[in-house]
């Protein structure tokens, strides 16, 4: 400060980084006004006489109100690797199923009334579009979906938190349950988890598409997660003699609405404990009441 007052100079700008003052400083350089650039601390100063102070604070609050400084990218936090007993419960969850549908286990049938079966569906059993995500034809066919199922959920649960991954990909893949029904005729009949973990990928593609706007990429890498999604649906979603192509599609489509609806929410979900709970409770009783309803019809 001793310089400067001893020069007759007044600071204009102080900047956290030199090269914002350098910029502002040729700005007035273009403008005729000469400046001079000084550590203050932490910042830097940019100077102009006693006599140009007017001027310059003039022409720099021009430059700023047409030249406005981008926003910082939002830093998105992300939890620590999920613990294996996310995993189990997942596990656990299928195999209590398939175990249970294979035994007719309680005397019920399972596939039965749990079934996605459109004419049933859409006369008021809209439960049959939650209860199906939990049923399988045969050992090679829960296997797939295990695998899969879990690497997915976990890479969701990077970006939003266990339980709001959880709830998302059931609500999503039931969403997508009940689009393949009414694009089939009234005898469709469809079981599998698969429906949910395409919506898992479309809910990732679609988050991960959302955090590349908010960090000012360009635009046509933007969409780089959702390329990834329709190639990852393309390469395991249109295989094999019994796969229900379409409820993969729709699974997937469900999965990309859900999640750009969810990245409009501004949050960070994974430092919300509380959220957290909630949702995976909810998942829990979705799934429960659903197979009452399915049991008591």
């Amino acid at each position: 400060m001793d310089w400067a007052e001893q020069n007759d100079l007044v600071a204009v700008r102080r900047c956290a980084k030199r090269d914002q003052a350098e910029q502002y400083a040729l700005v007035l350089t273009a403008m005729g006004l000469q400046s001079w650039i000084a550590p203050e601390g932490r910042m830097t100063a940019l100077y102009v006489s006693h006599q140009d102070v007017a001027r310059a604070t003039e022409e720099l609050e021009a430059y700023d109100s047409e030249n406005p400084r981008p926003q910082p990218a939002k830093a998105w936090l992300h939890p620590a690797l999920p613990r294996a007993e996310v995993a189990f419960a997942y596990w656990a969850l299928l195999l209590f199923f398939f175990a249970a549908a294979r035994n007719q286990a309680f005397a019920f049938d399972w596939v039965g009334e749990g079934a996605v079966q459109s004419a049933r569906m859409f006369n008021g059993e809209w439960w049959r579009a939650v209860t199906a995500l939990c049923l399988h034809t045969s050992g090679a066919h829960i296997l797939g979906n295990l695998v899969f199922g879990t690497v997915f959920l976990m890479l969701l649960y990077q970006v939003t938190g266990a339980g709001v991954a959880t709830l998302a990909m059931i609500t999503a893949g039931a969403a997508g349950n009940v689009l393949s029904a009414m694009v089939h005729a009234p005898e469709y009949t469809s079981i599998g988890a698969s429906t949910a973990i395409f919506a898992g990928i479309g809910l990732l593609a679609a988050l991960q598409q959302a955090r590349r706007r908010d960090h000012a990429q360009a635009h046509i890498r933007n969409w780089v997660p959702v390329a990834g999604g329709l190639a990852l649906l393309g390469f395991l979603g249109v295989s094999g003699e019994n796969t229900d192509i379409i409820a993969h599609m729709t699974g997937f489509a469900s999965g990309i609405a859900a999640g750009l609806l969810m990245a409009r929410w501004d949050g960070d979900w994974t430092t919300d404990r509380g959220m957290q709970w909630w949702c995976a409770g909810m998942a829990v009783t979705l799934v429960a009441s659903s197979w009452a309803l399915a049991a008591l019809a």
